[in-house]
């Protein structure tokens, strides 16, 4: 719990009057040493997180007048700003690594605004964030609003001048559906048991089927092939990518994927474009993962960086996009 400087005070008179004979009472000017302009989000961070889509959200801000029994006698007009320099000093004092907000993604509704007199606040002022205009996707970001000047002869609480937002653009699983597969190809692939598991299993093809029964599994029989085992499928279409959808083979703990590495390209004929390593549970049930930004894909490619139990096969019984 964060203890004001009035608190200190009320504290220290309490233990006064119970161990001593006088109390000393302070004296008018120096309680109005408590009676400054702060910022009420400042006594700690604000932590947000909104959905990552085109729509405006809003966050409070504002200023305060207080700490003693006093209202202000004169109009206070407060000045606020969004300074780089302070995104440096909170991550200096809390080892942390956070970006300033992009500035297209965020908007002041005000820089000034007014503690009126015989008041303690000035109205609820807003800041308006549209996520889609410039955030990364799970990406925590830091906007400090602070209190860059007042008017007449109040004074600012620089300890708490600044309020510091901690800003994440995140999604719903549940609003994405898995792609519809019917038009889907294997064009690529390091290796398929063409025989050792039956005619209905060991194919790359069974990744693209509705039964999660059937596998594909990189061949074993006369040998095992040399990773890293990899699959690339051709959607046919370009589609906008969001993550990536698995389900590991039943019944097998030892070979399932443990981390995938996601490539994609827009043509057959273009470089990879690496999306980033993925990491999954040792389960047969249906895991998906987002992808940490969107992607405009026709072909995506998966290689099993690491599979469970360090085997020199790999499995996979459904791979699907959303």
């Amino acid at each position: 719990m964060k203890v004001t400087n009035i608190m200190r005070l009320t504290m220290a008179l309490f233990v006064c009057m119970s161990s001593c004979e006088t109390i000393d009472i302070p004296k008018i000017d120096e309680v109005n040493n408590y009676n400054l302009v702060y910022m009420p989000a400042a006594v700690s961070p604000v932590v947000k997180g909104f959905t990552y889509k085109d729509t405006i959200y809003k966050m409070t801000y504002g200023a305060g007048f207080g700490g003693g029994e006093q209202y202000p006698s004169e109009e206070i007009v407060v000045n606020f700003e969004v300074h780089p320099d302070s995104v440096v000093a909170y991550n200096q004092v809390n080892d942390t690594q956070y970006e300033i907000l992009p500035p297209e993604c965020y908007e002041l509704t005000t820089l000034a605004a007014t503690i009126a007199p015989n008041t303690v606040s000035t109205e609820p002022l807003s800041i308006l964030i549209n996520p889609s205009k410039g955030m990364e996707l799970f990406k925590t970001y830091l906007l400090p609003v602070s209190i860059r000047t007042i008017s007449g002869n109040a004074q600012i609480n620089r300890s708490l001048a600044t309020a510091y937002y901690l800003v994440t653009a995140s999604l719903n699983l549940a609003d994405f559906d898995d792609f519809d597969r019917s038009n889907w190809t294997i064009s690529d692939m390091s290796s398929e048991e063409e025989t050792g598991e039956g005619p209905n299993n060991g194919r790359a093809i069974f990744v693209l089927d509705d039964d999660f029964s059937s596998f594909w599994h990189t061949r074993w029989n006369g040998g095992n092939a040399p990773p890293p085992h990899y699959l690339a499928v051709d959607m046919g279409e370009l589609k906008t990518l969001r993550g990536i959808s698995i389900v590991g083979r039943p019944g097998s703990n030892s070979g399932r994927p443990e981390v995938i590495l996601v490539e994609v390209r827009t043509q057959p004929d273009e470089e990879w474009t690496v999306v980033g390593n993925v990491s999954f549970s040792n389960v047969s049930d249906i895991q998906r993962q987002f992808f940490n930004t969107s992607y405009d894909a026709r072909q995506v490619k998966i290689t099993i960086v690491k599979n469970f139990n360090n085997m020199p096969f790999t499995h996979l019984a459904n791979l699907n996009l959303f």
